[in-house]
């Protein structure tokens, strides 16, 4: 009967725990790679910041698909999204971007048209895109009934002048008809709001009642006051002419501005000037616009080495300037970080052999590497493991899974060390990895590993900080 020793019982028990993860989470998250089901749609956002390929469609609050794919075309952001296909999308609904959840993940929301309209097909694009909250929504309808009316009101002039005016008035107070019925409606949604504002009314008038009755109280005060109002103006009048020459001064300076005389007058008429400061402003537009686009990335994983029965620990620093470049530091803190080489010579069957040992110790190390993407392959170039090395990533499933392939410690007393391994992103904060370490070691070092990681970026660490007590000391 086969005996498993207690390694091997150990790693069965931790696949077995990474395969139930995997399943959960991806009941859980709702993930569904092989879903083709649902036609594509496209719009486009002036600014997409924060929202994420995988982020949810909504119609009334519902999930109805996803989107699938974020890319630059001009100035805006190419959004394409997978609606199902059960659910039909009309040609007057509009697009808007919010956030929901704690850490504020964006999704769009699909508003309905007030009125039906032709159906959108597969490849068809939304171009109604809203950028204001329900408040600004309210406020446009209010415009729009504002602007109906003043429609209204010229046809009402043109029709008393016609000799068809009965057929004109009937259309012109069914159609007023309307408007009242939309107003009230109006009206009863925004109840509260009108309450409030009549109590701020009534709580007006019981201020300024009470001031009046100070003023009544205080009539000698009052008296005082004005008697020092008067001398105060007549002081004014006593001053009047050096105001007078101190405009006429103004004047003159204004006159010299405007024929371009002096710092300040070349400052306003020279154009030579005014193509400098453009110049400038431009640029500081084009670096605000580059800091916007910098992403930062702070990441946290745990790998278990079977061989070892130890883990292996890494905190990341991903700094991306660009979507095709990024930078990576790492400190790891490896259970075989350390290693050193003692050979000694032992006289065997009256041969002398040389035995060679090899000693692992803790230790930390570090990882700085610059990264370049070429469509779905990574190139990456730096230190590794503070040895020098180079690596290699394939990304496939929208980015949710990546190969990974490293080399690095090219010490002509080791063998070289080479580390493959995948990583599948469960959640956008949470992700799987396993592989094989050191994979042609001739000293024993080798071992398969598995092992978990969790990821946040910079907008979600500023709420979490914003969100976080004050710390008094």
């Amino acid at each position: 009967m086969l005996k498993l020793n207690s390694e091997t019982k150990v790693g069965l028990f931790v696949v077995l725990g990474i395969v139930l993860l995997v399943i959960m989470s991806l009941k859980l998250g709702g993930v569904n790679i092989d879903s083709d089901e649902g036609y594509e749609l496209t719009m486009r956002l002036d600014n997409a910041i924060g929202l994420d390929p995988g982020a949810s469609i909504t119609i009334a609050g519902v999930e109805v698909g996803n989107v699938q794919a974020i890319a630059l075309d001009g100035s805006k952001a190419l959004i394409t999204i997978k609606v199902r296909s059960d659910v039909d999308v009309m040609r007057n609904y509009t697009v808007a971007l919010k956030t929901s959840g704690l850490l504020g993940e964006k999704y769009l929301a699909l508003i309905p048209g007030i009125t039906t309209a032709p159906l959108l097909k597969d490849g068809d694009e939304i171009t109604s895109i809203a950028a204001y909250s329900d408040m600004d929504r309210l406020i446009t309808a209010l415009s729009d009934v504002a602007v109906d009316i003043k429609k209204i009101t010229g046809a009402l002039g043109d029709v008393l002048g016609g000799d068809d005016n009965q057929a004109s008035l009937g259309s012109i107070i069914k159609n007023l008809q309307d408007i009242t019925t939309s107003v009230n409606s109006i009206v009863a949604e925004n109840d509260v709001r009108f309450t409030t504002v009549m109590k701020n009314m009534e709580s007006f008038s019981a201020s300024l009642r009470d001031i009046t009755e100070m003023l009544a109280a205080n009539k000698g005060n009052f008296n005082a006051t004005m008697t020092n109002v008067r001398e105060a103006m007549e002081t004014l009048n006593n001053i009047a002419p050096n105001v007078d020459s101190t405009v006429s001064s103004i004047s003159k300076i204004a006159q010299r501005i405007e024929r371009g005389e002096g710092t300040i007058g070349k400052l306003l008429n020279d154009d030579e000037t005014h193509r400098n400061i453009n110049q400038t402003l431009t640029g500081i537009n084009n670096f605000i616009d580059k800091a916007g686009k910098f992403r930062t990335f702070v990441s946290y994983r745990s790998e278990f080495l079977f061989n070892e029965s130890d883990t292996k620990n890494y905190v990341s620093l991903k700094l991306q300037p660009k979507p095709d470049k990024y930078y990576l530091i790492e400190i790891i803190d490896d259970p075989r970080g350390h290693r050193t080489s003692s050979e000694q010579t032992k006289i065997i069957n009256g041969t002398p052999t040389t035995i060679k040992t090899i000693t692992t110790d803790d230790d930390v190390t570090f990882t700085a590497l610059i990264a370049k993407r070429l469509g779905n392959v990574t190139l990456r170039g730096g230190m590794i493991e503070s040895t020098g090395g180079v690596g290699i990533d394939y990304h496939m499933l929208k980015d949710k899974l990546k190969f990974t392939f490293e080399a690095f410690d090219f010490d002509s007393d080791f063998e070289t060390h080479l580390k493959a391994g995948a990583t599948l992103i469960i959640h956008k904060h949470f992700y799987l990895t396993a592989g094989y370490d050191d994979f042609i070691s001739d000293s024993g070092l080798d071992s398969a590993y598995a092992g978990i990681g969790f990821q946040f970026e910079d907008e979600d660490l500023k709420f979490l900080f914003s969100a976080m007590p004050a710390l008094n000391f």
